[in-house]
């Protein structure tokens, strides 16, 4: 229900409803609706962190980077996680919480980012000379494309992918 009003517009009587309970009850595990959002925000951060897979680095650098876009639409497009992203991305300027598991996230597909790339750049499959740079805007630009197929906005996302993946790799020399 979050995910699709946002926060502040699911009520304890909305919720309880929908799941054929009391408001009471809700109370009765929860101190209140706020103690409820961070038990959520907690449970759902904890179930994030647990789809972390190794991703194959075999291969070309192409065949990487898609096998590594596959993964990260599997986990963000995938309930419950879905919902749990969709909240955090609408909520992340308003809820303090949501704001800092967003800059959580974001440091950890950098993170994650890094690694590809720098494993690929090891190896010479990509001749990358300033990892950084390559390290922000790949993350950066794969983000943006993963919270638009989350919010379901852009019919064409798949084919922008797979521009994006072979373009970098071929701005960087990769096979």
């Amino acid at each position: 229900m979050a995910s699709e009003k946002g926060l502040d517009r699911v009520s304890i009587s909305d919720l309880a409803s929908e799941n054929g309970i009391t408001k009471s009850s809700v109370f009765h595990h929860f101190a209140s609706r706020e103690t409820m959002i961070k038990e959520l925000f907690s449970y759902c951060t904890q179930l994030a962190f647990s789809q972390q897979v190794t991703i194959s680095l075999s291969g070309t650098a192409t065949e990487v980077l898609f096998r590594a876009m596959d993964h990260w639409h599997e986990v963000y497009t995938t309930e419950p996680l879905n919902w749990f992203y969709r909240i955090i991305e609408s909520e992340k300027l308003t809820h303090p919480e949501a704001g800092a598991i967003s800059r959580t996230l974001s440091e950890m597909f950098e993170g994650q980012s890094r690694i590809l790339l720098e494993e690929l750049s090891d190896s010479r499959r990509l001749n990358i000379e300033e990892l950084d740079l390559a390290v922000l805007t790949f993350s950066a630009t794969v983000q943006n494309f993963l919270t638009k197929v989350m919010i379901g906005k852009d019919p064409d996302i798949p084919w922008q992918e797979e521009r994006f993946i072979t373009k970098f790799c071929a701005l960087y020399n990769g096979v």
